[in-house]
């Protein structure tokens, strides 16, 4: 899977931009785009809104419990290609959840 490279902010700009992301971070939420910081431009760590990292633990939690209830279910072990299913399965899940309803 190819993923696209994401522009890597410089430490000392992150540090003077700081007060700016946080405010996009308040009025984005879970929507604002991740911030790359590095030095040397070289990615070191990435900078997400609380909302986002709230649902990414969560959703991690909800695949936690569903390769648990699997493993109770059967003796059977998963391989990497189905609890990435099972993965995917409850965060289609978790994304109707919080879906809103349609309008009619």
């Amino acid at each position: 899977m190819e993923r696209k490279p994401h522009h890597v902010l410089a430490t000392r700009e992150a540090r003077a931009q700081l007060p700016a992301l946080l405010e996009r971070f308040r009025q984005a939420g879970a929507d604002a785009e991740p911030v790359v910081i590095g030095a040397r431009r070289r990615p070191e760590a990435v900078v997400i809104s609380y909302e986002r990292y709230l649902k990414l633990a969560g959703g991690r939690e909800r695949v936690a419990a569903a390769l648990e209830q699997q493993a109770r279910e059967t003796t059977d072990t998963l391989d990497a290609d189905e609890a990435m299913k099972l993965a995917n399965s409850e965060l289609h899940a978790m994304r109707r959840e919080r879906r809103p309803p349609a309008r009619r």
